[in-house]
């Protein structure tokens, strides 16, 4: 009986040391639980932040001509149209020229009528010079002759000229394209009757294709130290060679005009609006951190939560941040942390300061393209 006894004491005792320890257990999972668990991000300080930027502007053909003519008249021709790709040298339009021909026929005509004067006074002459040979003619007579010829020469070479510009106004009354190029618009139809100098066409030159950007004046220092040049047209990129640094600020838009020249490849438009890719560099020196890491503190102030070791356990910190420079993910920061500190990365509404944290490991979001590797390496 008394064995019996003895034997339901420890078996009592066993039960009651394996609860306590039970209980002990499930306290300290209780506990456990009770701490949040954050993502981190760590801080990677560097000495600069980027500015990307994009001034905008417009193509341009390196040449615009609005062509004229250099004669007025009717249009007899058009060779032609908007849209069409001509080549230096070629014709484009032309006048009527019925009434310079009709002009050179008659001046033409002049021409041999004193062809034939000529050489009926040259006749006479002969005839004179034998007859003072034999002493029956007078000086004065070839003195008349001579000067007759002489006359008749010189209307000769009058109506030479006439028939010359005659043949030049027959030329100029064809346009010819003065460059390589693309008619762009047309003012005319046939039959219209213009003016000296009325504008027929536009032609654009299909080489050396230009951008016009404007930036703004305080930049333009800045802007001309750089080398690499990138534009965006569209959803292309090409690299372009500044062309002259710019002459004065444009009234109407406070910038400075800044010509660049693109490559003979690239597939763009008179036009065109194109974007100046430049990224502005900023020597400070900071953190990149996410949008997210950040919450708003007391007058107007930026915070971070920082994680401090206290007595092994981390706790979470509210620490005053200044905000340099942010983008849609991520901003650049200066303030009352240190390098290498970790900082809550999200979640901040689930947090108080002096709160237990627990970092867990979670996908990084994507660092701003400035840090360089060994920066990325570290800030995750």
């Amino acid at each position: 009986m008394r064995r019996m006894t003895k034997i339901s004491l420890l078996i009592t005792a066993a039960l009651l040391v394996g609860c306590n320890s039970a209980s002990n257990d499930s306290e300290q999972q209780a506990q456990t639980q009770q701490i949040l668990r954050v993502n981190t991000h760590t801080l990677a300080p560097t000495d600069h932040f980027t500015v990307e930027r994009e001034y905008v502007g417009m193509i341009q053909a390196g040449q615009q001509a609005n062509l004229g003519v250099e004669l007025g008249g009717k249009i007899s021709q058009i060779l032609v149209d908007v849209g069409d790709n001509v080549k230096a040298g070629e014709p484009l339009l032309v006048l009527d020229t019925d009434l310079l021909k009709t002009q050179a026929d008659e001046l033409r005509a002049q021409q041999a009528q004193i062809t034939a004067q000529l050489d009926l006074i040259e006749a006479n002459l002969k005839r004179q010079q034998a007859l003072k040979k034999k002493g029956f003619s007078a000086d004065s007579d070839i003195d008349d002759l001579n000067s007759q010829r002489n006359a008749l020469r010189a209307n000769y070479r009058q109506l030479g000229a006439s028939i010359a510009a005659n043949q030049l106004q027959q030329d100029k009354s064809t346009v010819y394209a003065p460059y390589d190029g693309m008619i762009s618009a047309r003012f005319i139809s046939k039959g219209d009757v213009i003016n000296v100098g009325s504008p027929t066409l536009t032609l654009l030159a299909t080489t050396s294709k230009e951008a016009h950007i404007g930036v703004p004046a305080k930049q333009l220092s800045k802007l001309l130290n750089h080398a690499d040049w990138q534009l965006r047209v569209s959803q292309n990129s090409y690299p372009v060679t500044l062309m002259n640094p710019g002459a004065r600020v444009d009234i109407g838009t406070r910038t400075v005009k800044l010509r660049f020249a693109l490559p003979e490849t690239a597939d763009v438009i008179d036009g065109e609006l194109a974007y100046l890719q430049y990224e502005d560099k900023h020597q400070q020196p900071g953190y990149w951190i996410p949008l997210s890491s950040m919450t708003d503190g007391i007058r107007g102030v930026w915070n971070v939560f920082a994680l401090h070791d206290e007595d092994g356990k981390l706790n979470v910190e509210r620490r005053t941040i200044e905000v340099l420079y942010a983008t849609n993910e991520y901003a650049f920061v200066d303030g009352a942390i240190q390098p290498g500190e970790r900082i809550v990365a999200d979640g901040l509404h689930r947090l108080v300061p002096g709160q237990a944290v627990l970092p867990v490991k979670k996908l990084p979001l994507p660092l701003p393209s400035s840090l360089n590797n060994d920066q990325q390496e570290a800030a995750l």
